[in-house]
């Protein structure tokens, strides 16, 4: 009797699923699940979920063990892999020339860098003329930056000068050497001009050094007079003088309309107001003018003005 419960007890211990094949399952699943469909069924039994994601997979559901279906998924998923970062493989339909990078030419050693030792004379009071020109900018952007840059030459260059504002550039000569068919005179850069460091938004006053420049064009060439702004007349000022009445309980646009039949014979209803209003001015005081310089008396009426301004506002109006 005390046999036949052992031998109970052993088979049922075997019989049981183990809890560790079935935590090893419900991690596979979870990461199938999550893979699949961005969450996971926790709340629902282990075949139930082994069928959905078979489903997905093969189309069809498997009558196998549980272990047996999640070790095939996880063969066929690559499970152990979900998750992380995989080399990419080259691209086998890739144009050799987009991988090609072309080689920097060697700098010869006989080649004079002015920028540069200039550049040497501000950080260290001398230059190293026969050194390699990468070690000298190596060692001008550890001391200026306390890195190196990999870029090309003249982007390093440029950054240098950038930041150390050698005074070659603040004199402007390189504007004049780099231009062959620049034969005026560069003035210095003025005491207020701001240099950006390199690649940053740029500071410089714009808008202060292009007045500056326009004020000294204008004392040089003696064009300082700017033309006086044409006097502008209210409508009721033009109504009284053209209708002898006015009408300011109207609309804007219906008084204008009204002007414009009076004196044009037309509206320029699909024009702005304020052209308009011009417009109108302008033949007002066109009639008015003229009424000033007719010896007749007796033309010196409101028809013959308005005559005369008509005509005249026609060659404006043909003119804007």
């Amino acid at each position: 009797m005390k046999k036949l419960i052992i031998t109970l007890s052993i088979l049922s211990v075997f019989a049981l699923p183990s809890p560790v094949l079935a935590g090893v399952n419900t991690a596979t699943i979870e990461k199938l699940e999550n893979s699949l469909y961005g969450f996971t069924y926790s709340g629902e039994s282990e075949n139930s979920r082994l069928d959905r994601i078979e489903n997905s997979v093969y189309g069809t559901v498997s009558t196998k063990s549980a272990n047996e279906r999640v070790a095939r998924l996880k063969k066929d998923m690559a499970t152990d892999l979900i998750g992380q970062e995989i080399e990419p493989v080259e691209d086998t339909f890739a144009d050799p020339e987009d991988s090609y990078v072309e080689r920097e030419p060697v700098a010869a050693s006989n080649v004079n860098y002015p920028a540069v030792d200039e550049l040497e004379e501000m950080v260290f009071n001398k230059n190293f003329h026969g050194e390699d020109i990468k070690k000298r900018l190596s060692k001008l952007e550890m001391q200026t930056f306390g890195k190196e840059y990999n870029d090309d030459l003249s982007t390093r260059t440029d950054r240098l000068k950038a930041e150390l504002k050698p005074q070659s550039l603040m004199d402007n000569e390189i504007a004049q050497s780099s231009n062959d068919f620049y034969d005026d005179y560069v003035p210095p850069l003025g005491a207020d001009y701001h240099l950006n460091k390199y690649q940053q938004t740029d500071m410089f006053d714009y808008d202060r050094f292009n007045a500056r420049q326009q004020a000294m064009a204008d004392a040089y060439e003696g064009s300082s007079y700017q033309a006086p702004v044409p006097k502008q007349y209210n409508l009721t000022t033009v109504e009284k003088g053209v209708l002898r009445q006015t009408f300011k309980n109207d609309t804007t646009e219906n008084r204008l309309s009204r002007l414009e039949n009076t004196m044009f014979g037309t509206n320029f209803s699909n024009d702005d107001n304020e052209t308009r209003i011009n417009r109108i001015s302008s033949a007002y005081k066109a009639s008015k003018s003229a009424s000033k310089y007719d010896s007749n008396r007796f033309s010196q009426n409101m028809t013959t003005a308005m005559q005369i301004g008509t005509l005249l506002l026609m060659v404006l109006a043909c003119i804007l």
